[in-house]
C-alpha cells in the first residue's frame, strides 16, 4: 500500500483539452487525469438487433438499432443552444434523429452516408430518435451481448473523443491511480487492484469484469467520504457547543411569539419535534439532527423556533436554502415576527449589490444580526460570524456533505438541523446519516383540501381550458410550470423536441380567453427584485396565472393556488414533481396536479397518481433513479450504481475506515484535499 500520490496531471494541456474544455470538465468535477480515469461511464449490455424504421417508430420509449441512409443534415442555433437534425431513410420509411447542443457533430455526417444508429425513440411533437450512438464500417456498434460504454458530450468532446483521451491515460494508469489498499483486503472482497480496475472499467471485455472494476473505482470516492465522516465524528465528540437555555420559560416565550404570528396552532408533531431539538440544544455536544417531513408539514416553523431559542442564549443562526427565491421568502416572511421577538435578521445571497453585501457581512461579524437567511453565499470565504452556534439547512438533499461542513466550519462546534421535504428511505437514511438523530413530521395542518393528480393524455387535454376557466372564475389561482425558460427564435426546435419553455407557454396562454385573468412569468434569470414583485402580484391576486420554471418548486406558499399544470413532465424526476405538487393544497379548497408528458415517464406519473405520501414517493424514487450524489460534488461518473450496491460499498468503506488504521491513514489526506 503506497502513500497518497503526488498532485496528479491536470487535464488542461493534454491533447485536445484547451481552456474552454478544461473549464467544462472542471464543472463536472474532472480536473486531473485521476479524476477522468475514475469517471464511471454508463453501460448498455444488450443492444437489440437492427429493425426497419417503420417498426422503430412504434417503439416509443425503447432503445432501438437501425441501419439507415442520411437524407439530410440541418443545424439550427438559437441563443447559446442548438439542435442538429438528421433525416434518415430506409426502404420502410423516414425518421428524424436529433442532437441537442452538440453543433460540432454536424461536420461528422454527410448526405448519402450509410450508418448504423442506436438510441431511444421518444414522442416529442412527433416521433424522433434522440441522441443516437453511431456505427460505421471502421467502427461498428457492439453486437448483442457486447458492452457499449457512454460518456456525456462535454464542450465538443463526444464519447469517442473522451475514449481517445482515456486511451492515452490508461497507458499510465498505475501512475495516476496507484493502489493504496492492502492486497489481502482486496483479495478477501474479490476486488481488482485499482490500475487494473480502471482499465477494465473503460475497456471492459465483458459485463462481470466491468462490474467488479466499477465497484473498485467507486470505492475510491466512498473511502474518502468515510474517512472525512470519521474525522468529523471524532471532532464532534471532543467539541463543546453552546449550551442553549431550553427550559420551560424559554420555550414558552418562543412559542408565544410564534403562535401570536400564526392563524393556527402547532400540530402535536411539531411540538414533539421541537421538544426533541430543545433536548439536543441543551447539551454541550453539537446537535446533528435530520428532520424529515412531507411538503406542507411545517418544518420551517420548527427550525425557526429553534433558532429563536439559540438567539436567546447569545448564538447566531445560519438558515441555508438552496435557491435565492426560497431564502428571500424565508427572510420576507419571518423577519417581522423575529423583530417582534427582539431579533434582527439579514438575507445573504449571491445577487446582493456590493454595498448591501458589505453591510450584511459587517452585521454578521459584529453580532448585530441574530439570524442570517441565505444561499451558498452563507459559507463564502469572506463571511465571518461573531458566534455561529446553529445551522438550519433547508432542503438539505440539495447540499453535499462537504458543503454542509464548510458552513459548520464558520463557527465552533455548531449545532445543526438538516431538514428535507424529500423524505429519505429508511435504509438509505441509515447508510447516509447513521450518525444523525432523526425526527419525522407526518401531520399536515388541519383543514387542508385534498390534492388529486392526473396524467393528461390525448383528448383529456382538450378539456383543460374549460376546467381552468371554472377554477379561475371562482377566485382560485393556477401555476403553469415548464422545465425551461426559453429563448427567442427557438420555437421550431421546441415544436420538434417537445421541450416546453415558459416563454412559449406564456405566449400560448396570452392568446386564449384565460389571459383575461392575468398572466405573470417567473424564472431564475430575473432580477431578484423583479421576480419578487411578480410573485407578489400573484399572491395578491392581481394576476391569477403564474407561468414559471421549476424555480418555484420550493418555498412558494399561496393558499389560493389550487391547480398546478406541468408541461414536459417527463424531464423532471419523481421527487421534483412531488415537490412541485407541494405548491398546491395549502388552503382549504381541493386542488389538482395535472401532468403533460410522454410515456417514457409513465412509471413516475402513475406513482404520483397513486400516492401523496412523500415517504412512499422516496422509496419509489430511489428504486427508479438510484442514489444520486453522496459526496457533495458531481458524482464520479454518470453510470450510477444500483442503490443496494452503492449502500453496500458505502458501509464497507465506513467499516474499513473505522477498523483499519492503515486505510484511514491513507484516505484522511484525500478527504481533506477534497474539502472546499
Amino acid at each position: 500500500m503506497s502513500p497518497t500520490p503526488a498532485p496528479d496531471t491536470p487535464l488542461r494541456g493534454l491533447p485536445g483539452i484547451g481552456p474552454a474544455r478544461a473549464q467544462a470538465l472542471a464543472e463536472l468535477g474532472l480536473c486531473t487525469a485521476r479524476d477522468l480515469l475514475l469517471w464511471i461511464p454508463r453501460v448498455e449490455t444488450d443492444l437489440p438487433e437492427p429493425i426497419p424504421i417503420a417498426q422503430a417508430r412504434a417503439r416509443i420509449g425503447q432503445l432501438v438499432r437501425l441501419a439507415a441512409t442520411v437524407g439530410g443534415v440541418s443545424l439550427q442555433r438559437f441563443g447559446g443552444r442548438s439542435t442538429l437534425r438528421l433525416k434518415l431513410r430506409d426502404d420502410s420509411g423516414e425518421l428524424t434523429a436529433v442532437y441537442f447542443n452538440q453543433p460540432w457533430l454536424a461536420k461528422h455526417f454527410r448526405v448519402g452516408e450509410a450508418l448504423e444508429l442506436a438510441g431511444r425513440m421518444v414522442e416529442a411533437r412527433g416521433v424522433v430518435l434522440q441522441s443516437p450512438r453511431i456505427g460505421r464500417p471502421d467502427k461498428p456498434l457492439p453486437r448483442s451481448g457486447e458492452l457499449l460504454l457512454e460518456y456525456p458530450a462535454v464542450a465538443g468532446l463526444s464519447t469517442s473523443g473522451i475514449q481517445k483521451l482515456l486511451a492515452l491515460l490508461l497507458a499510465k494508469a498505475h501512475e495516476h491511480t496507484p493502489e493504496r489498499l492492502p492486497a489481502e483486503l482486496l483479495a478477501r472482497h474479490d476486488l481488482p487492484p485499482l490500475p487494473e480496475a480502471v482499465r477494465d472499467m473503460h475497456q471492459a471485455p465483458d459485463a462481470p469484469r466491468f462490474l467488479r472494476a466499477r465497484a473498485r473505482c467507486r470505492l475510491e470516492a466512498l473511502l474518502a467520504l468515510a474517512a472525512a465522516e470519521h474525522e468529523r465524528e471524532l471532532e464532534r465528540q471532543n467539541s463543546a457547543a453552546l449550551r442553549v437555555e431550553t427550559g420551560e420559560p424559554a420555550l414558552a416565550a418562543v412559542l408565544a411569539s410564534v403562535l401570536g404570528a400564526l392563524p393556527f396552532e402547532l400540530t402535536q408533531g411539531q411540538r414533539t419535534v421541537l421538544d426533541e431539538i430543545a433536548g439536543d440544544l441543551a447539551r454541550s455536544r453539537p446537535m446533528r439532527r435530520l428532520l424529515q417531513g412531507d411538503v406542507g408539514c411545517g418544518k420551517t416553523l420548527v427550525g425557526l423556533a429553534a433558532a429563536m431559542l439559540v438567539a436567546r442564549s447569545g448564538g447566531q443562526t445560519a438558515f441555508l436554502a438552496p435557491t435565492e427565491l426560497l431564502a428571500e421568502q424565508h427572510f420576507d416572511g419571518q423577519r417581522a415576527m423575529l423583530a417582534r421577538f427582539g431579533l434582527h435578521a439579514v438575507c445573504l445571497t449571491g445577487s446582493l449589490k456590493a454595498a448591501e453585501r458589505r453591510s450584511v457581512l459587517a452585521q454578521l461579524e459584529s453580532g448585530m444580526a441574530d439570524i442570517a437567511f441565505g444561499t451558498h453565499a452563507l459559507f463564502s470565504r469572506d463571511v465571518r460570524y461573531r458566534q455561529l452556534a446553529f445551522a438550519v439547512i433547508d432542503e438539505q438533499q440539495r447540499f453535499g456533505v462537504l458543503q454542509r461542513q464548510t458552513l459548520f466550519d464558520k463557527g465552533q462546534a455548531v449545532h445543526a438541523l438538516l431538514m428535507t421535504a424529500t423524505p429519505i428511505p429508511r435504509t438509505l437514511a441509515l447508510a447516509l446519516y447513521g450518525d444523525l438523530d432523526t425526527s419525522i413530521l407526518r401531520e399536515r395542518p388541519r383543514g387542508r383540501g385534498q390534492v388529486s393528480t392526473r396524467w393528461l393524455r390525448g383528448k383529456q387535454r382538450d378539456k383543460l381550458p374549460a376546467f381552468l376557466e371554472q377554477r379561475l372564475s371562482a377566485g382560485e389561482r393556477v401555476y403553469w410550470v415548464t422545465p425551461r425558460i426559453g429563448e427567442e427564435g427557438e420555437e421550431e426546435s421546441v415544436r420538434e423536441s417537445g421541450q416546453a419553455s415558459a416563454e412559449a407557454a406564456r405566449e400560448r396562454l396570452a392568446k386564449t380567453s384565460l389571459a383575461a385573468h392575468g398572466i405573470e412569468l417567473v424564472h431564475g434569470r430575473l432580477d431578484p427584485a423583479e421576480r419578487s414583485e411578480r410573485l407578489n402580484r400573484f399572491r395578491r391576486g392581481e394576476v391569477r396565472i403564474l407561468v414559471a420554471t421549476t424555480v418555484i418548486e420550493v418555498g412558494v406558499d399561496v393558499p389560493e393556488a389550487t391547480v398546478l399544470v406541468v408541461e414536459s413532465a417527463e424531464r423532471l424526476g419523481l421527487a421534483q414533481l412531488h415537490q412541485l405538487r407541494g405548491r398546491i393544497g395549502r388552503g382549504t379548497k381541493d386542488s389538482w396536479c395535472l401532468l403533460f408528458g410522454d410515456a417514457t415517464a409513465s412509471e413516475r406519473f402513475e406513482a404520483l397518481e397513486r400516492t401523496h405520501d412523500g415517504f412512499e414517493i422516496a422509496e419509489e424514487d430511489l428504486r427508479q433513479r438510484g442514489m444520486g450524489d453522496l459526496i457533495g460534488r458531481h458524482q464520479a461518473g454518470m453510470g450510477a450504481l444500483e442503490p443496494q450496491e452503492e449502500l453496500t460499498l458505502l458501509m464497507q468503506a465506513r467499516e474499513w475506515c473505522r477498523e483499519r488504521a492503515e486505510v484511514l491513514e491513507v484516505y484522511r489526506p484525500v478527504a481533506k484535499a477534497a474539502t472546499p
